[in-house]
């Protein structure tokens, strides 16, 4: 047995053992009590719309050391008489110091890594990328995407593979990369997220959990116009379609 698959053996027997999504201490992000009262007065902004990506990576051992999950938040504003400017906003929160040690109990300094930097360190590893999207979604989840990254960009929170067992699930000082998105799930715990699914059934996990809740608007189309403009078009990424369930929406 290769070591790759040793560990991925090792990390797939360590999860029942955890059983404890429901018992650890979750970090303490604002974003997951943002206030109904709050989110209501949130106005939209003239020209501007927003847009989610969700990316996963892994590879065919199933190694947990080489997988991730992070999404991208890209924001559009109308400019008159020309094409809209592009931004965007990334979640991709990986230790300071790479390799990720799988098995590890122990949380270690944290990192949000930017949306191109992300592209290079999962590919440098060989990794397959894929990726949903982008899809619309409103500007109130817009707002709570901002104020998770901004949570997990304050220092408040380390990194943990496995964040519901050790230190990160004692304290609440760890989060691994799905937890540093869904975190910010008003309604659904982190019982929701199995760490069983990780990479890019994680992804797809999480894009599923999207579909069905009030973020998107008209979920099943996508945006692929803005694929070259954030520059994605260079790398080989599976652009992945979903097929699965949704939530009644309204369009704009």
């Amino acid at each position: 047995m290769t070591d790759s698959a040793r560990i991925a053996v090792l990390f797939g027997l360590s999860l029942p053992a955890v059983g404890c999504a429901l018992f650890a201490v979750q970090p303490p992000t604002p974003a997951s009590h943002i206030s109904p009262a709050e989110l209501a007065a949130l106005e939209p902004q003239p020209g501007v719309r927003h847009y989610l990506i969700v990316f996963g990576s892994d590879k065919p051992s199933r190694n947990p050391a080489y997988t991730h999950t992070w999404a991208t938040l890209v924001t559009t504003t109308d400019v008159p008489g020309g094409p809209p400017r592009v931004g965007e906003e990334t979640i991709s929160w990986l230790p300071v110091e790479m390799p990720i040690q799988a098995l590890s109990r122990k949380t270690v300094p944290g990192r949000n890594y930017g949306l191109h930097e992300t592209m290079r360190a999962m590919l440098d590893t060989k990794q397959d990328v894929a990726l949903w999207g982008p899809y619309e979604v409103w500007h109130r989840f817009a707002y709570r995407f901002r104020v998770q990254k901004s949570f997990m960009e304050s220092g408040a929170v380390g990194y943990q593979c496995i964040d519901s067992w050790g230190e990160a699930g004692r304290t609440g000082a760890g989060c691994d990369c799905i937890h540093s998105i869904t975190d910010m799930d008003p309604e659904i715990s982190r019982v929701g997220y199995p760490l069983f699914l990780y990479g890019q059934p994680a992804s797809a996990r999480l894009v599923r959990r999207v579909m069905n809740s009030p973020a998107p608007i008209d979920p099943l189309t996508t945006h692929d116009w803005l694929l070259p403009q954030l520059a994605l078009k260079q790398y080989p990424i599976d652009v992945c379609t979903y097929r699965g369930p949704v939530a009644g929406h309204c369009r704009r």
